[in-house]
């Protein structure tokens, strides 16, 4: 049985894809600051801080015991952080947001790669944004990181795809989770939401989540440096 690890794993995307996977037949190793309610069969549950390179450099390292049977990493750890003005984001919120959304996924990639090349095979699918094609106000230091993981993602590609070893992103716009709709907007705002998305409905998880199982199988193999928007057409008008 394959192993998958995922960031993020316990979030309400981050339960799709464990759902999706574990049914497929994956084992999955999900990395999260939180424990899910409920974890699936096929499911390992490690409780790991992103924001700590130490604590994360710990857990890559003891990757190896998993050398034999890993053969992809989805990075679906999020963080949105508070909606500001660029003149109002502190250093210390930019620095959550990058580290969480960019630097965690530089160090797990580049644990894995030497897995990965030895192996010949390996799949990287990083969940960006509907924001990592596009600018938003109050959203500036979310939206830069999702640009980076896109430029991220590509260079992988482009370095690793000669050795069997696949980097794609997908990019949701809004879905029914907590960090894509929040608890605190109103259902106007929602209604808002529908209108300016041309299929006129909000995505749900799962429908990102067979997306990217797809992206992780072997059957994608020709897919590389892609940047997968699923977002019902949003960022196309």
């Amino acid at each position: 049985m394959f192993t998958i690890l995922i960031t993020g794993g316990s979030g309400g995307l981050g339960r799709a894809l464990v759902s999706e996977l574990g049914n497929s037949g994956y084992k999955i190793l999900n990395w999260d600051l939180v424990s899910p309610d409920k974890l699936h069969p096929n499911e390992t549950f490690q409780k790991i801080d992103l924001t700590s390179s130490d604590e994360l450099e710990n857990a890559c390292k003891n990757l190896q015991s998993e050398a034999s049977s890993i053969r992809g990493f989805i990075h679906c750890a999020g963080y949105g952080g508070p909606y500001h003005k660029i003149t109002e984001v502190s250093l210390e919120e930019w620095d959550r947001i990058f580290s969480i959304n960019l630097r965690s996924a530089f160090q797990i990639t580049k644990s894995l790669l030497p897995i990965f090349s030895a192996q010949e095979f390996g799949r990287f699918v990083y969940i960006a944004s509907s924001l990592s094609v596009q600018g938003s106000a109050l959203s500036v230091a979310y939206s830069s990181s999702k640009h980076g993981i896109i430029g991220f993602m590509k260079s992988i590609a482009a370095e690793w795809g000669e050795k069997g070893i696949t980097s794609n992103a997908v990019s949701p716009g809004y879905m029914e989770t907590k960090m894509g709709i929040q608890e605190d907007q109103v259902d106007d705002h929602r209604k808002k939401i529908i209108e300016m998305t041309p299929v006129k409905k909000i995505a749900s998880p799962e429908e990102i989540a067979r997306v990217v199982t797809f992206l992780i199988s072997s059957e994608s193999g020709y897919i590389n440096g892609a940047n997968w928007t699923v977002d019902g057409g949003i960022t196309s008008i």
